[in-house]
């Protein structure tokens, strides 16, 4: 009998202390480092709303905005390590912000315990075609090597993924006079693309799709390995010349280091499950996102630090630096 209760009191500590059996027993935050209303608002809201019915529990999106993600992402590190606080990261916050080697709180690969891969959004290099003259990747190169310094580029923020597209862009195709204009937001580089105040813009297709269908704008090509499911039509730049050219920006499901591997892998497999879900495809596949519904946490121990190093080498190449 004695064995028995030592025994049953033990296997209560372990599920006490890894929550295996009685998590979760309290509403979740999950907080998004960015306004309401935008594009990874948009993706943690459609998940939270099933993953609330999966797990039993309310996931209540909470909203921090500034500092271009940074205040977010940093209650989430701070945050007690036990499955109640959840991040929506982004590639800014825990790749971009790194390789620029701004001023950050927390450390994007050792402060955070990667749960599960959302979404991937593909970026599209798009002209102007009354300033810009090119067609393809090819004439777009050779337009830029031949007028240097006549055209102008934008993005929605220095340092973002659509300013570092282009930087990307630059490196691997040799042009070594294309001026970078930073706007805020995407709203505001498009109006001015659109007006012809500059010549080229590389966005996630979500927005620039209905852009390019309507024929204000001129798609070049997507920034994948493969054909974007928004615009099939469109061929890759690695397909166009530039080999194994890859720009995208993502969202991942990201929990405070120290969390419990039990609760991590119940979220990973309950999310997962959200993203096979048919009707909430359906919404995802609107905002023109790639849905990845087979992620792993041990799959992913290598994704943030491997995003870093990729985007420190387009940073150091093209010389930029944080302004903080």
């Amino acid at each position: 009998m004695r064995t028995f209760i030592a025994a049953a009191l033990l296997a209560l500590t372990f599920s006490q202390a890894y929550g295996k059996d009685t998590y979760p027993d309290r509403p979740i935050r999950l907080v998004i480092a960015y306004a309401a209303g935008g594009p990874t608002d948009e993706v943690g809201r459609i998940y939270a709303s099933k993953l609330s019915e999966y797990l039993g529990t309310p996931v209540i999106v909470d909203n921090r905005a500034g500092a271009s993600g940074i205040i977010g992402t940093e209650i989430v590190a701070k945050a007690p390590a036990d499955g109640y606080t959840l991040l929506l990261g982004v590639i800014s916050t825990h790749a971009l912000h790194p390789a620029l080697g701004r001023k950050l709180s927390y450390d994007a690969v050792r402060d955070f315990a990667p749960v599960a891969l959302a979404v991937k959004v593909p970026m599209v290099i798009v002209v102007n075609p009354k300033v810009l003259p090119a067609t393809n990747v090819k004439t777009l190169i050779k337009e830029l090597k031949e007028h240097p310094g006549k055209y102008r580029f934008g993005s929605s923020g220095y340092g973002g993924i659509s300013h570092m597209c282009f930087e990307l862009f630059k490196y691997r195709a040799g042009i070594t006079d294309f001026t970078h204009v930073p706007y805020r937001g995407t709203g505001p580089a498009f109006t001015d693309l659109l007006g012809g105040h500059i010549s080229a813009l590389c966005e996630g297709v979500g927005g620039a799709a209905g852009h390019i269908r309507a024929g204000t704008v001129r798609g070049i090509a997507t920034a994948t390995l493969q054909r974007a499911h928004a615009l099939p039509e469109l061929p890759t730049v690695s397909e166009s010349g530039l080999p194994g050219f890859e720009a995208y920006t993502w969202n991942m499901f990201f929990a405070p280091r120290g969390t419990p591997p039990a609760i991590v892998q119940r979220l990973n497999t309950e999310i997962n499950r959200v993203a096979k879900d048919p009707a909430i495809r359906k919404k995802l596949d609107r905002l023109g996102v790639e849905v990845v519904d087979d992620s792993t946490p041990a799959s992913l121990q290598d994704f943030v630090p491997s995003e870093i190093k990729k985007w420190s080498a387009v940073v150091k190449a093209a010389g930029l630096k944080a302004n903080d």
